[in-house]
């Protein structure tokens, strides 16, 4: 048997390192090339040739997938040549350590099956999760169908008035004075979208325009002003909330439309689900024999005794009246 001369120890996690950092390089050196038709090898062309053995493009796109979401996304010309490189040196080695029959070593064979349970561990545990998505998905179906989402809107939509919106605009200002002043501006005649352009903080070049809301879109301070003007009025003392000092001018009222069934669809099919979901969890902890420990694998300690109630509180003392001489 070939052995590593005495040095090798200190160099050994370094080569293991750099070769599974590539794990797609080990694979491409060792998987068999089938013939591929004409169109898929124009679609996955060989990049590299190295003493005979084929490196396709599809091989290099893995291993830049597997650098992250943003690596992923960025063009694969910049990282070709890194990779490119790296897939050379690992191959080199790979066969270098082949030829030095290296693969007949016993700690590689014990490295190499610590990662083949590793490797199982971690497909089962990706079934596990394929098969349990599958089955919430079953679930979610059964109870969102089409008939189901109807009801749910007839019961809480369907014929009944929208919520209160108003429609206002504001200008947004740093002290009580400067609101003030604005208040003053606005009570001589001045035009509330201009003066919002020229001194709101909230730039938008709209003055000041919020659109429609409902009660529930703004901070407290906010639509409890907003709510009580009417339309074309505007707020006479200012409104402070966490975002500064405001002055709020209505332009229009109205109580909103129902919300039709396709707006509402695919809110209520997800509410259905979770629903169904939630019913089922529950079903399955009351069946279930649940043991929970600590995180180091001890015994979870005993449950706090519930508190002594309360001494009640001490009344006055009754003090017997002696009876009066006979």
């Amino acid at each position: 048997m070939h052995r590593l001369p005495s040095s090798a120890p200190s160099l050994r996690p370094a080569l293991f390192a750099l070769l599974l950092a590539l794990p797609f390089a080990a694979q491409a050196a060792e998987a068999p090339k089938q013939p591929a038709a004409a169109p898929a090898a124009a679609a996955d062309p060989v990049v590299i040739k190295i003493n005979g053995s084929d490196i396709h493009r599809s091989e290099v796109v893995a291993i830049q997938r597997s650098l992250g979401q943003q690596a992923a996304s960025m063009p694969l010309e910049q990282f070709y040549q890194r990779i490119q490189e790296r897939l050379i040196v690992s191959k080199l080695l790979g066969d270098a350590a082949k030829a030095a029959k290296l693969d007949t070593d016993p700690e590689v064979k014990a490295d190499v099956a610590k990662a083949q349970d590793e490797l199982k561990a971690q497909l089962a545990k990706a079934q596990e999760q394929i098969v349990t998505k599958v089955f919430v998905s079953h679930l979610e179906a059964k109870a969102a169908t089409d008939a189901a989402v109807k009801a749910l809107y007839d019961k809480n939509f369907k014929d009944k008035p929208g919520e209160p919106e108003v429609h206002a605009r504001h200008i947004l200002v740093d002290s009580e004075d400067e609101a003030k002043a604005i208040i003053a501006d606005l009570d001589k005649g001045g035009d509330f979208g201009k003066i919002a352009d020229e001194k709101s903080k909230d730039k938008g070049g709209n003055g000041g325009d919020l659109g429609w809301f409902t009660k529930d879109k703004m901070v407290p301070e906010f639509s409890t002003a907003a709510f009580k003007l009417a339309k074309g009025e505007y707020t006479k003392a200012p409104v402070k909330s966490q975002f500064g000092w405001h002055v709020i001018q209505v332009e229009d009222t109205r109580v909103a439309p129902p919300q039709t069934f396709d707006e509402v669809k695919d809110k209520l099919k997800a509410e259905l689900g979770n629903e169904a979901v939630e019913a089922k969890i529950k079903e399955l902890q009351g069946k279930a024999k649940i043991e929970v420990f600590q995180v180091d694998g001890s015994p979870m300690p005993p449950p706090a005794p519930p508190a002594a109630p309360a001494a009640p509180a001490a009344g006055p003392t009754l003090v017997p009246t002696p009876a009066p001489a006979k």
